[in-house]
């Protein structure tokens, strides 16, 4: 798909972070010098085409509260991948769950926050339980060394073309 400048300084604005306030597509509208709307229906369009799945708003779990973080990765006989996968997926404390090779027995890997590690252990055997697989490992984070989306267009750049 082809992409003119206007679709690609928007989506580089999307990528980044949206204002929190009533109207926050006004400020992308004072930097492109293009109305509202306009952002807005480019959106909708690039949502129609598949450039983009959706936007939405990611909570810094560290600033409200989740401070405990683990990665869990779960040996899942390959058949069961996709059944045992959705289902740890959609385990209210997960905000990743991804299909991995290349760790041998382990399969899935996903990332569970909460307020504390005991809170963490409680989710795990719930999520264990539920899905009847006992041979996991779990990785603590330690440090968050970087948090960002990816950034695919920069602002420079759409300019520029």
């Amino acid at each position: 798909m082809n992409l003119d400048d206007r679709d690609r300084a928007i989506l580089a604005l999307a990528q980044g972070d949206l204002s929190i306030c009533e109207e926050p597509f006004d400020e992308w509208s004072g930097k492109l010098g293009i109305p509202v709307e306009e952002i807005i229906s480019r959106l909708q369009a690039l949502k129609e085409k598949g450039v983009i799945r959706y936007m939405k708003a990611i909570l810094r779990h560290k600033q409200a509260g989740f401070t405990a973080n683990a990665m869990v990765v779960w040996a899942v006989p390959e058949p069961r991948v996709d059944e045992i996968g959705e289902k740890i997926a959609s385990a209210a404390a997960v905000s990743h769950c991804y299909e991995r090779e290349g760790f041998g027995r382990y399969t899935i890997f996903s990332m569970i926050h909460a307020r504390s590690r005991d809170e963490i252990m409680k989710t795990l055997s719930t999520i264990a339980r539920s899905v009847g697989i006992d041979d996991y490992q779990v990785f603590w984070s330690i440090k968050e060394l970087k948090k960002s989306s990816m950034r695919y267009f920069q602002e420079e750049e759409s300019r520029d073309e």
